[in-house]
């Protein structure tokens, strides 16, 4: 187990549980029978599903091509089929996530090695939604910075970094205007911070492994984020890699996979 936080067992028991969610919502999801409200609400839950299967799979060792398989599903075809499909407008369209998911699902689609065309449909869905209204303002520099590394064009960034407390480190680690030798060092303070900034949201799963019941949404604590920065960015991970929230394996097949760009 690449995890080490719950027991064997515990993973057999959420793999097959999954399992029987993705099935199922999947079938609801298809069935065109359904009305457009439930098969939109069961989409959503679908992709958050698909992403989960991911991180399972990665936490019980999984190999690397069967771990990225749902996650680029998730990220790359699921979540633009979901807007193109639904658009953004509610009710009836799909809620926009919030600023953590979105830069996570961006983290995904770059550990999972995704071509230009997933990117950029990504990114054009991304885009259907008013970036500017509630908590944070269009793309900030995080965003922005991601967007043109992974070629996808040059959107000036319409706000700083929209939550310093949990990601002000990882601006720094990519910044174009930081020296290469800091980089690896503003990317560990933001691996070291991650977990107990994140612990209250749900992209860093809100059960931690101490209350693994059977209603337990555990799926393993990775820190995709980091692990996207260093193989997007080109950014030296040695003195993360024992950390137990890197996924240092996943960063290791991402790097080797092909070019991003």
């Amino acid at each position: 187990m690449r995890d080490k936080l719950a027991p064997p067992q515990f993973w057999l028991e959420r793999e097959a549980w999954q399992q029987r969610r993705l099935s199922r919502f999947t079938a609801i999801y298809e069935d065109q029978q359904e009305t457009k409200a439930r098969r939109c609400n069961v989409g959503t839950a679908l992709l958050n599903f698909l992403f989960e299967q991911s991180l399972i799979s990665f936490s019980v060792s999984a190999p690397m091509p069967e771990v990225v398989v749902s996650g680029l599903r998730a990220v790359g075809h699921h979540f633009p089929e979901m807007v193109s499909r639904f658009g953004t407008k509610m009710p009836d369209g799909i809620a926009r996530e919030g600023y953590d998911d979105y830069l996570r699902y961006i983290s995904m689609l770059v550990l999972c090695c995704a071509n230009q065309d997933e990117f950029k449909a990504f990114f054009d869905a991304l885009d259907q939604f008013d970036l500017t209204k509630r908590d944070y303002g269009g793309y900030d520099q995080i965003w922005s910075a991601f967007r043109r590394q992974l070629g996808q064009g040059d959107v000036a960034p319409q706000s700083s970094v929209h939550w310093p407390e949990a990601y002000h480190n990882l601006w720094l680690a990519i910044d174009p205007e930081e020296p290469d030798f800091a980089r690896p060092h503003h990317l560990g303070k933001f691996l070291k911070g991650w977990y107990d900034e994140m612990a209250t949201e749900l992209a860093a799963q809100t059960t931690r492994a101490e209350d693994l019941g059977e209603n337990s949404t555990y799926v393993g604590y990775w820190c995709l984020e980091a692990a996207a920065a260093s193989v997007a960015f080109g950014i030296d991970d040695t003195q993360l890699r024992d950390h137990p929230h890197y996924p240092t394996e996943w960063a290791d097949w991402a790097r080797n996979c092909r070019p991003l760009a």
